[in-house]
């Protein structure tokens, strides 16, 4: 399998999933506070590398430029007419369906992962509470959504407890391999799931894209940003979509 060469956004991070690796991470509420400090010290890390599914490199195209530019680890990029609108039909809380109609009027901050990522998506999901926090009575105008893309392991009430530990707000939805992988398709989202390590069925490892979409109150795709964008830029470009 070839590596590719693609945007902060479309990077694909390798989380080791199982918590024996990540015992610092065994519950959401460490998972923030480890987060917290990631990015208090400003310094956010990856546990390794990881090669990219052979589509992800097609389904990139159009939007991604080389990874060795100046400044490419940390961009925000405007995507209207790039992206399609926002669209889903997935699962939340208690098993009920949940589509993008439950945003309207809303900013949405979205993002794919896992619960049990030890890395990106912890510290991804504290920056983008800082972000909502930073907006003060706007707040309410604006949605964090982390869409698993771990099926097998992030139940919806697993998913839910994990995204309320950042921001009580926040909405984890999951869904069948085959939503996953549609929804994935149509925002260009690379990710992959290995094979178990060892004998634990659930000892394994997901390497998935990095990037944060930002849509507008009518569902209409607006920013694509880098994980490692800074929090006041981010603040910046929802504030501009709230007028």
């Amino acid at each position: 399998m070839s590596r590719v060469s693609l945007p902060a956004a479309f990077a694909l991070c390798a989380c080791a999933a199982a918590l024996s690796l990540a015992p610092a991470l065994a519950s959401p509420a460490a998972s923030l506070k480890a987060a917290t400090a990631i990015l208090a010290s400003s310094s956010v890390t990856e546990s390794g590398a990881a090669d990219a599914p052979a589509a992800g490199k097609n389904e990139a195209a159009g939007l991604a430029s080389d990874a060795s530019q100046p400044n490419a680890d940390t961009f925000i990029r405007r995507i209207r007419g790039f992206l399609p609108d926002l669209r889903f039909s997935l699962e939340g809380a208690q098993g009920k369906t949940v589509t993008q109609d439950a945003f309207e009027g809303k900013v949405v901050l979205l993002f794919f992962g896992y619960a049990s990522c030890p890395d990106i998506c912890p510290t991804t999901m504290a920056q983008l509470s800082q972000v909502v926090n930073n907006l003060g009575k706007q707040a309410d105008q604006v949605q964090i959504v982390f869409i698993s893309v771990d099926p097998h392991r992030d139940t919806p009430d697993v998913l839910q407890s994990y995204v309320s530990a950042f921001n009580d707000h926040a909405i984890g939805l999951t869904g069948n391999e085959r939503q996953i992988a549609d929804v994935a398709r149509r925002y260009r989202v690379a990710y992959q799931i290995e094979k178990p390590s060892g004998s634990d069925p659930k000892n394994y490892e997901v390497t998935h894209g990095r990037g944060i979409y930002i849509f507008d109150q009518k569902g209409r795709a607006r920013f694509l940003a880098s994980d490692s964008e800074s929090i006041d830029t981010l603040t910046a470009s929802v504030r501009e979509l709230l007028g």
